[in-house]
């Protein structure tokens, strides 16, 4: 089984955009203090990926810090506290550069980002207006007040936070993409079959891979993760050696950034009960591993 699973993960891990600013508001002022970085947070309505970062820099200081959170829950009023999370973290990065990176989120998740430039001895957190209307994708969010009482290039991230929602928000530059996703359609009855429509639009006419499983895992892929599991049945569904089961499971995506797939379920009664989890990957040679984007899983049942 050990073989098996690293053999899934090669396959998916190894196969080898347009972005858009979430807004901000305002520039007001800087508060400036040695032992403490600000930011916002928000819940997010809609599935996307942050692929680059950048704290703005009035003080012109010439380096920026940051780190980006996915709290298990709304983060507490201050001065409660919480702390976990952390997914991204980058410290004495140039201020006149976007920080490049690639962070999943999905409806539902909290988001908290810390910014500010400085470094171990000050930080220069860049305020605007408290409770910002802004949005995601198109998808309404406020962007409510985060705060912890470090300095994260001390911490470097690893520090309890809170929130304040009605004191002024930092603002750190979020660019964002849309997530992948793949809709599958069909009865799901043995001797029948599922068509899935892939998408993920910033990706267009990059190769994809996509892959079955009994299980949702998640495998890990970098900090990111396929919620697949590493299994005989995802190992024979990226190799290619099934293709009148598997069919179209790797390809290219057209110039819109879709593209089709189907699972020709076969006609095994034995095989009702069973549910099946599919994903799909787009695949960069730049991208962290290989992998531009990684799509939620589909599952359904063979009825």
């Amino acid at each position: 089984m050990r073989i098996i699973s690293a053999l899934a993960i090669v396959l998916l891990a190894g196969l080898a955009g347009a972005q858009t600013l979430i807004p901000l508001p305002a520039y007001s002022n800087s508060f400036s203090i040695s032992s403490a970085t600000r930011g916002f947070y928000f819940q997010t309505p809609v599935d996307f990926i942050i692929t680059g970062l950048r704290v703005p820099d009035e003080k012109n200081h010439g380096k920026q810090n940051v780190a980006v959170y996915r709290p298990a829950a709304k983060p507490p009023a201050y001065s409660g506290s919480a702390s976990g999370g952390l997914l991204f973290f980058k410290a004495g990065e140039p201020s006149s550069t976007i920080i490049p990176c690639q962070i999943p989120f999905r409806t539902g998740d909290w988001v908290g980002i810390l910014g500010a430039c400085g470094d171990a001895s000050i930080m220069h957190n860049s305020y605007g207006s408290p409770r910002f209307p802004s949005q995601v994708l198109g998808h309404s969010v406020t962007l409510l007040r985060f705060l912890t009482q470090t300095n994260i290039v001390v911490t470097r991230g690893n520090a309890p936070y809170s929130n304040e929602d009605n004191g002024s928000i930092s603002r750190i530059e979020v660019y964002v993409r849309p997530a992948a996703t793949l809709v599958g359609s069909g009865t799901g009855a043995p001797g029948t079959f599922i068509d899935f429509t892939l998408t993920a639009r910033p990706d267009a006419n990059l190769p994809f891979q996509m892959g079955s499983s009994f299980g949702k895992g998640p495998i890990h892929i970098d900090t990111r993760t396929i919620d697949l599991s590493a299994d005989d049945l995802l190992v024979l569904s990226v190799t290619g050696l099934v293709p009148m089961i598997f069919n179209r499971y790797s390809g290219y995506l057209d110039t819109n950034g879709t593209a089709t797939a189907r699972l020709n379920i076969p006609n095994y009664p034995i095989l009702k009960g069973v549910g099946i989890h599919t994903a799909f990957v787009t695949l960069l040679g730049t991208a962290p591993s290989g992998v531009s984007s990684i799509s939620k899983s589909f599952h359904f049942i063979i009825l």
